[in-house]
């Protein structure tokens, strides 16, 4: 047999009652107005601090200015080094966008600064003493490979990045028909510290796009592993081992270009 359960009572009440309710609470509320304006309340008490009369007064003011001096140093430098912390991460976090945006303006003023098209090498002269032959064999290769790529990397050592550098490559590539772009991959970032790491891809950025780069230390030719993880905040473990670093954002800067130009890029690269 089912059994009969009785339903909720309803919580709708009467307008009747309950403009009651809200009229009783309006004049205990004036009421309570009233009676706070007859008999103001007093401010807080005032601390009346160390009397007199207690034992070691004066040794008990100065250890309490030294804990509150001390207190204020501590608030001081941790405030210090949180500004440090989000300066230092806003610089690391910088978007691509806006580097290759950058770049492109410095280029710009660089390329109208000269005030007219460099030549065209006819020769690397950044490679030493080599014979006629293999310079020219040489060039026609690099030719090729400029004139075949939208985008040139040029490798640099992270140990000696201006050494290493070829200006000549650069200016061939600035004069190159075609808009092509010229990104500067500092490799080795491992085998330098991270500060000198900082202020080399301050100042190279603000000529070219540079991406820090710890290339791949792994023996075999395939299945190569890299790390997504921004090298400023890698650990050092990982730092040490063979994981490839930077090539994630290297990708993302590439894929910038593609969608700026809507279609599809060739890469060349240039080793120092």
């Amino acid at each position: 047999m089912v059994k009969q359960f009785m339903k909720k009572k309803s919580k709708r009440q009467s307008t009747k009652h309950r403009v009651k309710v809200e009229r009783k609470v309006r004049e205990h509320t004036r009421k309570l107005k009233k009676e706070a304006r007859k008999n103001p309340k007093k401010g807080k008490s005032r601390d009346p601090g160390i009397p007199n009369t207690l034992p070691f007064k004066e040794e008990i003011l100065k250890e309490a200015a030294a804990y509150k001096e001390k207190r204020e140093q501590e608030r001081d430098k941790k405030k210090a080094a949180r500004m440090k912390a989000r300066e230092k991460l806003q610089n690391q976090k910088r978007n691509l966008a806006d580097v290759m945006t950058d770049a492109v303006k410095r280029q710009a003023a660089y390329d109208k600064q000269q005030g007219q098209v460099v030549d065209k090498p006819e020769e690397l002269k950044s490679y030493g003493k080599v014979t006629e032959n293999s310079r020219k064999t040489f060039y026609k290769e690099f030719k090729k490979v400029i004139d075949a790529a939208d985008v040139v990397l040029e490798v640099l050592d992270a140990r000696d990045p201006l050494g290493s550098r070829c200006l000549e490559v650069e200016e061939t590539v600035r004069s190159s028909p075609g808009n092509k772009k010229l990104v500067l991959l500092l490799n080795k970032i491992d085998l330098i510290p991270k500060e000198n790491l900082q202020a080399w891809l301050k100042h190279l950025r603000k000529e070219l796009p540079t991406v820090a780069f710890k290339a791949s230390t792994q023996q075999q030719k395939d299945h190569l592993t890299q790390s997504k993880v921004e090298y400023f905040a890698a650990s050092d473990d990982l730092v040490k081992s063979s994981h490839c670093l930077g090539a994630d954002m290297l990708i993302k800067l590439l894929r910038n270009y593609c969608r700026s130009t809507e279609m599809a890029i060739n890469v060349g690269d240039r080793k120092s």
